[in-house]
């Protein structure tokens, strides 16, 4: 598992507690704000363990301290409820994440004594990587615990919304051959991109527009509400870099329930001095 992605795991677990909703577990099993003090606590006492591995020190990791139910409930009055473990998951998978960061590809594959209780019964006890503990633990550990989070939460389905905003989504598609410019020519003409950007905006045409990174093939995405797939497609083929030759463009069809997104543009009326 990459470190990067250590953090993003806890998502959905922490979108679960967001949205709340959940019912009294069966006998004997947790309610869902313990199910997340455990999370929190296990997320610390890992990081913890990585933390001194990293400046050197010696340590080992039993899982005692994250099944403790009077400290979890402890945790649970101090976060305040739902939204705070929330805070409090997110907060240490953050930790989490730099503790793995910290480590380094040396001590990553550095052994410690393990010990791993669940309901009472010893189900691991001797040595794993602390890269193995970290990664177990935001893996099929952070699974199980959101699969549980998952029982306690009733179905719930959603009428279709009655009303729609309509947009018209635009794609800069970077064109495979694009001329070759001097770098003062090159800028130019990304400044007459950018006004022409804020010439949609202010004329009422365009709701929000910004680069896409990480991509070989998009450069940007543009949000029109300008009332017709061919209007915006024209508006869009007007954009300085797609006459260029740099971008060539994509026009879709968007619908979103009725203000979920309150972009609808207004016109902003140009001034003109007297």
């Amino acid at each position: 598992m990459a470190s990067v992605n250590i953090e993003a795991a806890y998502a959905p677990f922490v979108a679960a507690l967001l949205a709340g909703g959940f019912e009294p577990p069966p006998e004997g099993e947790w309610p869902a704000e313990l199910v997340a003090a455990h999370v929190v606590r296990n997320n610390d006492l890992i990081a913890d363990a990585a933390e001194k591995m990293a400046k050197g020190a010696t340590v080992a990791y039993d899982d005692a301290g994250s099944v403790d139910e009077e400290a979890l409930t402890r945790l649970v009055e101090i976060a305040g409820g739902g939204v705070g473990l929330a805070r409090e998951v997110e907060r240490s998978a953050m930790r989490l994440n730099r503790s793995y960061l910290a480590l380094g590809d040396a001590k990553v594959a550095t052994e410690l004594p393990v010990t791993i209780a669940d309901h009472g019964n010893v189900v691991r006890d001797g040595p794993m990587t602390i890269g193995d503990l970290i990664e177990g633990n935001a893996s099929f550990h952070l699974d199980m615990h959101y699969e549980q989070l998952r029982a306690l939460q009733p179905p719930v389905v959603a009428d279709p919304p009655s009303e729609f905003d309509s947009y018209q989504l635009v794609l800069l598609v970077k064109r495979a051959d694009p001329p070759k410019l001097p770098d003062d020519v090159d800028a130019a003409l990304q400044g007459q991109h950018l006004a022409h950007l804020n010439k949609m905006r202010a004329a009422g045409y365009m709701a929000a527009a910004g680069p896409v990174k990480n991509d070989d093939e998009l450069a940007g995405i543009c949000l029109y509400h300008a009332g017709s797939l061919e209007k915006a497609r024209r508006l869009a083929e007007d954009d300085p870099k797609v006459r260029s030759g740099h971008f060539s463009v994509r026009v879709l069809s968007w619908v979103t329930p009725k203000g979920a997104l309150n972009l609808i543009p207004e016109v902003v009326p140009a001034v003109i001095d007297p």
